[in-house]
This record gives C-alpha cells, structure tokens and sequence, in this order.
C-alpha cells in the first residue's frame, strides 16, 4: 500500500499519528507507540490503551472506523 492510499483511509493528519502523541474515541486514551511505515511489507500503527496497557497494531481501515481524535493539552491561557 503507498503513502497515497494510506492518507485516503487515515483520518486523521500524520502529525497526529506522531509517537508518543494521545489520541482518544471518547472512551479510551489511547498512546501511539509507533505510526506507519509506507516502505514496510505489512502498514500499521501500534496504539496502546492507557488503562489497560495493552499495545496493538491497527490498520488505516480500522483507525478511520475508530474515529479518533488528538487529545490535546491545555495551554498555560486556558488553565
């Protein structure tokens, strides 16, 4: 799969798909642990569930279904 077909699937920018950024459903926090590698065989991201701890690999079909969105931190202006 190129990178063309992957941004066709993926919802969301790859920025957000940084490691270590949070990504959440609205039910689960979720860490992305590593994003896609468009020169690899098979395309995944690892997302691990911050309660559970548990690390799994997602395709970019099963990330747009999930419709997650960035979790983001609130500045030092709205604190």
């Amino acid at each position: 799969m190129t990178l063309s077909q992957l941004r066709r699937f993926v919802t969301l920018p790859s920025e957000r798909l940084a490691p270590d950024s949070y990504l959440t459903d609205g039910k689960r926090l979720l860490r992305v642990v590593s994003h896609f590698d468009a020169a690899a065989d098979s395309v995944f991201a690892s997302l691990e569930d911050c309660m559970t701890l548990e690390v799994r690999p997602y395709s970019p079909g099963e990330l747009s279904a999930m419709r997650l969105r960035p979790v983001r931190t609130p500045t030092s202006d709205e604190a």
